[in-house]
């Protein structure tokens, strides 16, 4: 691999993407719903701000050292607007990044111009690794206007950031790139092992619905319950449910048992208590597995903690980053793999 000839590749598919249709509306749709998310969180913001402040106002006249202690870390923060927003942003993020990158190779099978390609001086890994660089950089463009869109609107309303939140913000941005590079990679893994690229966006949607869907209801309390298990029943508790239904009518029974002259036996409250810690140990496991499968939950889970401000009881950044390591690790970790698959892929492609 030489420098010249991936610096022309990766400077081509750069333009490329600039100049097509596809990445003009998607990025079109993606600064919109970013803009609106931005607006609808900043008047949120200021709602809350504002009902902050007449009770905090309502505490000093009063003199209730109480309520003030409860409004303690309590202050609205504009962090919360980026939290709205990055739920907007996650969903047409994810349909740039499968866009950008799902025909890069199949488009140039269907052309027949791969093979064009590769009768010049190049290598094949100039080939891929120019692809990528190219499509990471109008990604990278695109979530960085968003992000300057954002701060812009938030000074002309005239909030401004502390040194905290606005680190926060980058965090933010950077784990958004991360979400969208995935499926990027994703795609382009998808692009290098079908022959044609309405199979590969096909198959880069099934696996996406997977990942982001599928996977995480696992997690979720009736599916967790009716794959592993309801939670263990305390004793002396007897429950019993009936209910029948139709159009006409619906009759609904149930029936909970408590009686204060029931006796409790101290072993199998303690062996409930023991169940119920195994059980929610396990709940707890199966989830942040879950969280760490699917890119969706470990952005969403980095999302939330980052739009925390760090209050006087709360952790900072680098504590809060130090507990997300494995989250973090797991966004870098997954469109690393699947752009090495993809390479892997390419390398070995024969092209005829």
């Amino acid at each position: 691999m030489t420098a010249t000839g991936l610096r022309i590749i990766a400077k081509k598919e750069f333009s490329d993407h600039l100049r097509s249709r596809r990445f003009h509306l998607l990025f079109a749709i993606l600064v919109i719903i970013a803009a609106v998310g931005m607006i609808t969180g900043i008047v949120q913001y200021t709602k809350d701000l504002s009902d902050y402040n007449s009770v905090q106002m309502i505490a000093q006249d009063e003199d209730d050292p109480t309520l003030a202690g409860n409004l303690a870390g309590l202050k609205p923060s504009i962090l919360s607007a980026y939290s709205q927003m990055g739920m907007l942003m996650a969903g047409i993020g994810v349909v740039l990044g499968i866009a950008r990158g799902f025909d890069l190779v199949t488009r140039e099978k269907e052309s027949k111009s791969l093979k064009s390609l590769l009768a010049y001086p190049v290598f094949r890994d100039e080939v891929i690794n120019g692809k990528a660089l190219g499509g990471v950089g109008a990604i990278a463009l695109a979530m960085g206007v968003v992000l300057v869109v954002s701060v812009a609107i938030m000074t002309i309303l005239g909030i401004v950031p502390n040194f905290d939140e606005f680190v926060r913000i980058l965090v933010f941005g950077g784990v958004s790139f991360l979400l969208v590079f995935t499926f990027f990679a994703l795609a382009l893994l998808m692009s290098t092992v079908s022959k044609d690229s309405g199979s590969a966006l096909l198959y880069s949607l099934i696996v996406m619905i997977v990942l982001s869907s599928f996977i995480p209801i696992f997690a979720y309390g009736p599916v967790y319950s009716a794959v592993f298990g309801d939670t263990p029943t305390q004793p002396g508790m007897a429950t019993y449910s009936y209910q029948q239904g139709s159009s006409a009518y619906m009759v609904t029974t149930t029936k909970v048992g408590v009686q204060a002259s029931d006796a409790i036996d101290p072993e199998a409250l303690k062996e409930y208590e023991r169940a119920s810690r195994e059980y929610m140990a396990q709940k707890q496991a199966i989830t942040d597995l879950v969280t760490l499968v699917s890119p969706t939950g470990n952005y969403q889970a980095v999302l939330g903690a980052a739009a925390q401000p760090a209050g006087d009881n709360d952790p900072g950044l680098s504590s809060l980053l130090g507990v997300l390591a494995c989250n973090i690790i797991a966004l870098l970790a997954m469109p690393a793999a699947f752009f090495g698959l993809a390479w892997v892929r390419f390398m070995r492609e024969d092209i005829r």
